[in-house]
């Protein structure tokens, strides 16, 4: 209840982890996959990011993370909405004695989407387009890019693409101002 009173009361776009539990069906975590009010995202991979963080010897293809989550929702909600990219040089606390180290699984990809969404609300306030979590979600996954051998319940409506999100935000306001369609 929490996560609905946030989107639909306080218009807060939330994006969350589906989770680490895959590849079974169902295996949606909290609260990425237990509300139809979240963006829940899946871990996406790419045959030459396998290929430099495992050292593989012959290329797989593109795929979602095996242990990322999939739907369903135990409510019947998709429970991932979109993926992206889950793996990810990055930096760590000083405690780990490192500079860096590899990451992978959604919490990469959950973060990713984050900062995806926040390029793409930064570019709507600075170009005057109104907006709410409906219509955010509604362009990020009516833009993803599907991914072949991947199904919805692996990677949700595709890989998000910023630019196209973007670009179907400012089509559909500018629908919405003429009167054919209508914001939520």
């Amino acid at each position: 209840e929490l996560v609905e009173e946030a989107v639909y009361k306080h218009s807060i776009v939330f994006i969350s982890s589906a989770g680490n539990n895959g590849p079974a069906l169902s295996s949606v975590g909290c609260p990425g996959g237990t509300s139809s009010a979240a963006i829940g995202v899946a871990a996406y991979v790419t045959a030459p990011m396998m290929v430099a963080a495992y050292s593989l010897r012959e290329t797989p293809e593109d795929m979602a993370y095996t242990w990322s989550s999939r739907g369903p929702a135990p409510d019947g909600h998709l429970g991932v909405s979109i993926c992206a990219p889950g793996g990810a040089i990055t930096s760590v606390p000083n405690w780990t004695l490192k500079k860096g180290q590899l990451m992978n699984g959604t919490s990469m990809s959950s973060p990713n989407a984050c900062g995806t969404v926040a390029l793409l609300l930064s570019g709507l306030v600075a170009q005057g387009v109104k907006y709410s979590p409906i219509s955010i979600r509604r362009a990020l996954e009516n833009t993803a890019v599907e991914i072949p051998g991947c199904t919805k319940f692996d990677i949700g409506h595709g890989l998000v693409q910023v630019d196209a999100a973007f670009d179907y935000c400012v089509e559909q306001s500018a629908a919405a101002a003429w009167g054919h369609v209508r914001l939520a």
